[in-house]
């Protein structure tokens, strides 16, 4: 076995390469550079450096070009297999990195996972097959944690702050509507003010959800949310709003089938009242990306359009 310590004085990769492709059908530095798509100037340097590591005269020089010396080709002969051994090294790597590339854990918050993913999984699984997506459905503040602890390949969020050191990309957009039974619109019919929206007893989703931080970041200047009750889920607010209770704040993509029923109505807002948001991708800078996390990424922004 060759001793490791020695690892400092073996020869470049991209040198043998070059001698490989001087053996072959290269007939001038030049030539060979260019297979390697390198500049001729450290393609001469790079042979200059393996010529004097080795203390072999590799190649002749003369007017009609560079040939490999005697010597040179008995170096190319041994140089093509380590090329070879390189090559096999590799495939290997890559075959290993496409193996774990075969289920992609995916952490999503409530309304992406309800209204987003299942249209992406089935366009991205008929493109994919041979990938699969494991989904787990959490509020964003959790999700953000399962990716700074590395529990995940990549979370989806609604939040409308991105979590600092991680990396982000924007993956769709949405905004939130004041939805409410029927028998409680006629008391609402013109667009309210962020004042007033803050003093109307709300149906709201928990702190740490990406809806709740949407919309205290509107009302934050003006005194804050008024809360009627608090829940865990897009469908317990859907069903409170329904009975009458009270308004609820919820993303439009989870009401879109409430207010074609009439279950619910939309009720107006002032155009001043920012509930818009974009819903992003996130993942760890020091965890590495596999080839399907990375496929899935793409995908979704692709998507957007």
């Amino acid at each position: 076995m060759h001793d490791l310590a020695e690892m400092k004085d073996w020869p470049e990769l991209q040198a043998l390469g070059l001698l490989v492709a001087l053996s072959g059908n290269a007939r001038s530095i030049g030539q060979a550079a260019a297979q390697l798509d390198l500049a001729q100037p450290n393609a001469s340097r790079s042979l200059r450096n393996l010529e004097r590591d080795l203390k072999v005269p590799l190649l002749r020089r003369s007017p009609r070009g560079t040939e490999l010396t005697v010597e040179g080709r008995a170096v190319a002969e041994w140089a093509s297999k380590v090329i070879e051994a390189y090559d096999t090294l590799y495939a290997g790597a890559r075959a290993i990195q496409d193996a774990r590339a075969g289920t992609v854990k995916v952490s999503a918050s409530l309304t992406v996972a309800e209204y987003l993913m299942p249209h992406h999984l089935t366009t991205f699984r008929a493109a994919h097959p041979q990938i699969d997506i494991g989904l787990s459905v959490e509020n964003s503040a959790t999700v953000i944690d399962r990716v700074r602890q590395q529990t995940c390949d990549l979370g989806l969020i609604e939040s409308v702050s991105r979590p600092t050191g991680l990396n982000t990309a924007v993956v769709g957009r949405d905004r939130l509507m004041i939805a409410c039974a029927p028998q409680f619109a006629g008391a609402w019919t013109k667009p309210i003010t962020a004042k007033a929206l803050a003093e109307v007893p709300l149906l709201v989703r928990e702190v740490g959800s990406g809806t709740r931080e949407v919309i205290d970041s509107a009302l934050d200047s003006v005194g804050g949310v008024r809360m009627a009750g608090e829940y865990g889920s897009n469908s317990a607010l859907r069903i409170a709003a329904a009975t009458a209770i009270a308004p609820a704040v919820l993303s439009e993509l989870a009401l879109r089938d409430d207010f074609r029923a009439g279950r619910l109505l939309p009720l107006p807002v002032e155009d001043n009242v920012d509930l818009s948001r974009e819903l992003h991708a996130v993942w760890s800078p020091t965890r590495r990306q596999t080839a399907g996390a990375r496929l899935l990424l793409e995908h979704m922004v692709s998507s957007l359009g």
